[in-house]
């Protein structure tokens, strides 16, 4: 008999319909490239984005509603591919929950890796990005914003973002990494005192987020006095955004694909 197989593509969310078209969607459609033997279907795991979107009339699944549809439904072999950044505290409790409470219905669950997961995951994702930056003169450098992930039960807690910076700084690549939320680090401070130290009279600005919503529409670039753009500025130093999330990026949008690839491959057996 023939399995019936689905993908369920896990997002954090957006209210954005940009980001949800480009950032998200570039990333469901490459994996809908890669696997067209299975029907692919969509889940937010945020609630708040959810009941926002659905005043709009935009219904999205949470992953637990999505899955009982996918079990109504008759499907039997199930892959859940999440497009978020890391392995934080979305992931650990909104998805791989998800596995043990649907296991006897489905014949076969393999619930695949965020983006940066892996020590090999790291140099795939800073060339990425790397891709996409402006050509940069001497005097110029770029800034990244991560969400963070700023509780210490989180594999991800300290761990990704310094790494990254790691990464560039051994490449020589004019780049900073900061995180937007309080306790995980780098700080936005730390990002500041680097500034200084380095000189730069021009910074380019890009979210280090799968989607490009709000985070970076006002706490990266906004005209408080309290963004990112703001509070670079006022140290003399020019500023230029760009409000594209990285789920757009077409080297981003293929370690998903070979993570699902890769989830397979090692759930081969069961």
């Amino acid at each position: 008999m023939t399995r019936k197989k689905a993908m369920l593509v896990i997002s954090f969310g957006s209210t954005y319909a940009g980001t949800r078209s480009k950032d998200i969607g570039g990333i469901e459609q490459a994996l809908a490239g890669a696997f067209p033997d299975y029907d692919q279907y969509r889940a937010f795991t945020s609630n708040i984005i959810r009941r926002n979107l659905a005043g709009e009339h935009i219904i999205v699944e949470s992953p637990q509603a999505a899955m009982e549809k996918l079990r109504q439904e008759g499907y039997d072999t199930v892959i859940l591919q999440p497009t978020h950044l890391l392995h934080g505290e979305e992931f650990e409790q909104k998805i791989l929950t998800l596995k043990d409470r649907f296991r006897p219905f489905f014949k076969k669950i393999t619930i695949s890796r965020p983006l940066i997961d892996r020590n090999e995951d790291y140099p795939i994702v800073i060339t990425a990005l790397q891709s996409q930056l402006p050509a940069l003169g001497g005097n110029e450098g770029v800034v990244f914003m991560g969400h963070g992930s700023p509780r210490d039960n989180n594999r991800s807690f300290g761990r990704t973002y310094n790494r990254l910076q790691e990464i560039f700084d051994q490449r020589g690549i004019p780049a900073l990494v900061g995180t937007v939320e309080e306790g995980d680090s780098p700080a936005f401070a730390d990002v500041l005192e680097k500034l200084k130290e380095r000189g730069w009279e021009k910074v380019h600005l890009f979210p280090l987020m799968v989607v490009a919503g709000n985070h970076a529409t006002n706490d990266m670039y906004g005209d408080d006095g309290d963004s990112w753009k703001s509070q670079i500025e006022a140290l003399g130093i020019k500023t230029e955004g760009y409000l594209c999330g990285i789920g757009r990026n077409k080297a981003v949008q293929a370690l998903y694909v070979t993570h699902s690839l890769e989830a397979l491959t090692e759930n081969s057996s069961e």
